[in-house]
C-alpha cells in the first residue's frame, strides 16, 4: 500500500500478528514487497538517485529558512511571500526574486557586466568592465584613480536623463579637473590610468547642451571652462526683423562683453545681386549679413555654425562663422565671418542675443572639445 497524499505510509491489512499466531505468508509477502517499493521511492541520502517530481519544502522564514545547512540553520532559502523567494545569510536577507525581477539587498562584489542605477552612484573597483545604465538624471562619483588602478573602465549609459561624472578631489577627466556630462541617450566608455580618467576617444566632440526656445531674446551657456574648442550650430527666427549677435564672458555669465573694441571681425558674403567684403570692431560679433526677418511663410531666420578656438585659454579666442540668412523677400545671403576676441583672458561662457532684445525661436546645439 503506497503512501497517501500527505506522505503517510500504512502497512497492508493482516500483517499485525498476535502471540502464538501462525504467520500467513501471503499478507507478509505483500508487506515486504510494499516496504521494498516505498524504500525504493525514497530519496537516498547519498544522492545516488534524483527526485522524479518537484521537492516541496516548507515555507520557512527569514530567521529559519526552509532550505538550509546542518551546521548553519540561519543561512539558506525560504518563501518570503506569494510568488516571492528569498536568500538569507545569518538570518539577514540578501536577495529576493519575484515575477518583476531580482532585488539585491546586500552589496554585490566582483565583476558585474550590467547594472541599472536609478540615482546617484559611487563607482568602485568591482564595476570594472561593466555597463552602468542610469534610468534617471544622476551623478556618478568616481573613487580615487589610484584605488581603481590602471586598466579600470566602465561604460556609462545615460538612459533616463543626463549623467554627470565627477572625479575624486582634484583628479581630472581628459586632463581637466571638471565634471563630464553624458547627455541623455548617449553612452561613453570611461577608463582610468591610475592617475586620472579619460573618455574612450580623447579630443572628440561631446554634446554640452541642446537649447530650444520659442520666445526668448537670448541663449546663454555657462560652465565652459573645461573646453578649448566650441562648436555652436543652430537656427534663429525672430518675431520681428533683428540681427543675431555673439558675445563671451570671463566670469561665467555674470557679465558679457560690452566694450566697442572687444571684437575685430572680417566678413565675406553674397546674395543674388552681388558680393561684399566688410570688416570692423564691435562689442559683439554679428552672426549673418545684417538683420534677419520673420517672413509670413516662416522662411525667415538664420542658420549658422560657429567654431571658436582657444576658448578657455589665456590667449585670444578666434572664431569662424558660416551662415545663411534671409533679410527680406528674396534677399537670401550666405557668407563667412572670421573674428578675434581681443585680450588674453580665458573665456567660460557665451551668449547669443538678438539686437534690441527681440524675442525669437531658437534651436541651438553646443558641442565642445576638452583641453
Amino acid at each position: 500500500m503506497p503512501r497517501n497524499s500527505s506522505g503517510v505510509y500504512s502497512k497492508p491489512a493482516g500483517t499485525t500478528p498476535s502471540v502464538g499466531q501462525v504467520i500467513d505468508p501471503v499478507p507478509w509477502n505483500a508487506l515486504t514487497t510494499d516496504l521494498g517499493n516505498e524504500i525504493t521511492n525514497s530519496l537516498p541520502r547519498d544522492g545516488s538517485a534524483p527526485m522524479t517530481a518537484p521537492l516541496k519544502n516548507a515555507d520557512g522564514s527569514q530567521a529559519l529558512p526552509s532550505v538550509t545547512f546542518s551546521s548553519d540553520v540561519t543561512t539558506g532559502m525560504y518563501r518570503k511571500a506569494s510568488a516571492v523567494g528569498a536568500l538569507v545569510a545569518g538570518g539577514s536577507e540578501i536577495l529576493n526574486w519575484s515575477p518583476s525581477g531580482i532585488s539585491v539587498t546586500g552589496v554585490v562584489k566582483g565583476r558585474i557586466d550590467y547594472a541599472e542605477k536609478g540615482g546617484n552612484y559611487i563607482a568602485v573597483a568591482a564595476d570594472a568592465g561593466s555597463t552602468l545604465r542610469f534610468t534617471a538624471a544622476a551623478t556618478l562619483s568616481l573613487t580615487a584613480a589610484a584605488t581603481l588602478a590602471a586598466g579600470w573602465s566602465v561604460d556609462v549609459f545615460a538612459y533616463g536623463g543626463d549623467v554627470t561624472i565627477t572625479p575624486n578631489g582634484t583628479e581630472t577627466i581628459n586632463s581637466i579637473a571638471a565634471s563630464l556630462v553624458v547627455k541623455q541617450g548617449r553612452k561613453v566608455t570611461l577608463y582610468c590610468d591610475g592617475v586620472g580618467f579619460y573618455i574612450a576617444v580623447p579630443g572628440a566632440w561631446e554634446t554640452i547642451s541642446e537649447n530650444s526656445a520659442s520666445a526668448a531674446a537670448a541663449v546663454t551657456v555657462t560652465n565652459l571652462s573645461a573646453f578649448k574648442r566650441l562648436r555652436i550650430t543652430g537656427y534663429m527666427q525672430p518675431a520681428t526683423a533683428a540681427q543675431l549677435l555673439l558675445r563671451t564672458s570671463v566670469n561665467n555669465g555674470s557679465s558679457f562683453d560690452q566694450n566697442s573694441g572687444d571684437y575685430t571681425w572680417y566678413a565675406v558674403y553674397g546674395n543674388g545681386s552681388g558680393a561684399a567684403s566688410v570688416n570692423g570692431t564691435s562689442t559683439a560679433v554679428g552672426v549673418g549679413a545684417g538683420g534677419t526677418t520673420n517672413n509670413a511663410d516662416l522662411t525667415g531666420g538664420i542658420q549658422f555654425e560657429i567654431i571658436m578656438e582657444n576658448f578657455n585659454k589665456g590667449r585670444s579666442t578666434k572664431g569662424l562663422i558660416t551662415f545663411g540668412n534671409i533679410a527680406g523677400s528674396n534677399n537670401f545671403a550666405v557668407g563667412t565671418i572670421q573674428f578675434l576676441r581681443n585680450g588674453v583672458i580665458a573665456r567660460n561662457a557665451f551668449q547669443l542675443i538678438t539686437a534690441g532684445a527681440v524675442n525669437a525661436f531658437w534651436e541651438v546645439l553646443v558641442e565642445g572639445v576638452r583641453g
